[in-house]
């Protein structure tokens, strides 16, 4: 674990990790401070899978950026936090090409790329970077994302699932998640609700800046030191963009914050780049790093599936561990229009229905003695052999069944 100090200087958080650069018609000069989410509130521990990513160089702390794990070893952020690119701000229009700045000179070194994890800043870091993917761009305009590969896994922290096949659509409602810095010590994550999607590229945002085809806007919410953080999808929790450019215009360039605060005068306009819009690039990563993705809406598929030996309830997909037969095995809720694999049956287990092994048939009975040879059947028993139907409910009342988000 390498320690670090947090209590970033002026200039430290000038560098391009904490860079929110203007989205007007014309380039806009970055602040020389940043600041956090704005009119956001302390992140709780459910959102942890939104990290920091911290740029150590010199063995010091050159600046820093947010990130969110989706796998183990893989966090999701920002190009322009991996990359150093040409200072000032920059300017796009709605397809994707670059109006002036933005553009992307080399890759910072993987290993000076740190994690810290957690809604507080710690002296201690989680995990380097191994290895930084991106498509290769030469401008951060519609192409301001990127894949950092872990040294080891990070353990303990949830992850993310993602959305990859569908954009989100104006007027959905999302969390802005980051780490936004500021010259002052306690640095902590922080969050904002409810914040709804104003512009899916391509397209122009009605406060300035054009809307890339992988890019999303919003209206006031995030600020330096934020790029690169998740949003979250407020009905499943995916995340579905990390945080790319914002700003208003302002030219009272006193403090970072008034390029992002909304005022009579000027309005802010924030811009995310969309998981979406990177699906290809963010599966071979997965496949690279031999990670399962967790996709928007499916299980959790580092987790058993139906069938597969359980411990408890927490082992499996489906978050039901049943005993049958001498083993634990992970069941599922089933009904009519949800019928059970073939060998299993669907039965009432404690007052929920789940899928059980269907009984084996009792095997012929033995003639009779002086019988001329027939047999005599008999009926099913209710739970395989070796099992009473009350020991089943017995072992289900010890397990039950959980809910996570993110």
């Amino acid at each position: 674990m390498d320690p670090v100090r947090f209590g970033l200087t002026s200039a430290m958080a000038a560098v391009c990790l904490a860079l929110v650069p203007g989205c007007g018609s014309s380039p806009e000069s970055l602040s020389s401070t940043a600041a956090p989410i704005i009119k956001g509130e302390p992140s709780p521990e459910s959102e942890n899978a939104a990290v920091a990513v911290v740029l150590t160089s010199g063995g010091g702390l050159a600046g820093s950026c947010s990130g969110v794990i989706v796998a183990p070893t893989i966090v999701l952020t920002a190009r322009h936090c991996v990359s150093e690119t040409e200072p000032g701000g920059l300017a796009c229009n709605k397809d994707g090409k670059s109006l002036g700045g933005g553009g992307v000179l080399k890759d910072h070194v993987a290993n000076d790329l740190a994690i810290l994890v957690g809604p507080k800043a710690s002296f201690s870091f989680a995990a380097r970077g191994k290895k930084v993917i991106h498509d290769g761009a030469k401008n951060l305009c519609n192409h301001d994302f990127a894949i950092i590969l872990l040294d080891k896994p990070i353990t303990g922290t949830p992850i993310a699932t993602i959305r990859l096949d569908t954009a989100p659509v104006k007027g959905d409602l999302l969390t802005a998640v980051g780490w936004g810095t500021s010259d002052s010590p306690g640095i902590a994550r922080r969050h904002r609700t409810g914040i709804p999607v104003t512009v899916v590229g391509p397209g122009n945002s009605p406060r300035g800046g054009g809307v890339g085809p992988a890019e999303f806007a919003i209206g006031e919410g995030i600020c330096s030191g934020d790029s690169g953080g998740p949003a979250f999808d407020e009905k499943t929790g995916a995340v579905i963009g990390v945080v790319s450019r914002g700003g208003n215009g302002n030219p009272d360039t006193s403090s970072a914050i008034n390029g992002c605060i909304d005022t009579a005068e000027y309005k802010t306009s924030n811009f995310y780049t969309r998981t979406d819009g990177f699906k290809d690039m963010i599966l071979a990563a997965f496949a690279e790093a031999g990670e399962k993705v967790w996709l928007e809406g499916e299980p959790d598929p580092r987790k058993a599936g139906f069938g597969l030996t359980c411990a408890a309830p927490e082992d499996c997909q489906s978050n039901w561990c049943l005993g049958a037969g001498g083993k634990n095995f992970c069941s599922q809720v089933c009904a009519d229009d949800k019928p059970c694999p073939e060998g299993y049956s669907c039965s009432d287990v404690g007052g929920t229905k789940l899928c059980v092994p269907t009984p084996a048939a009792p095997p012929p009975a033995a003639p009779a003695s002086g019988s001329s040879g027939g047999c005599s059947a008999s009926g099913a028993t209710p739970i395989s052999t070796g099992l009473g139907f009350g020991a089943l409910l017995g072992l289900a009342a010890l397990v039950g069944v959980g809910r996570r988000r993110r």
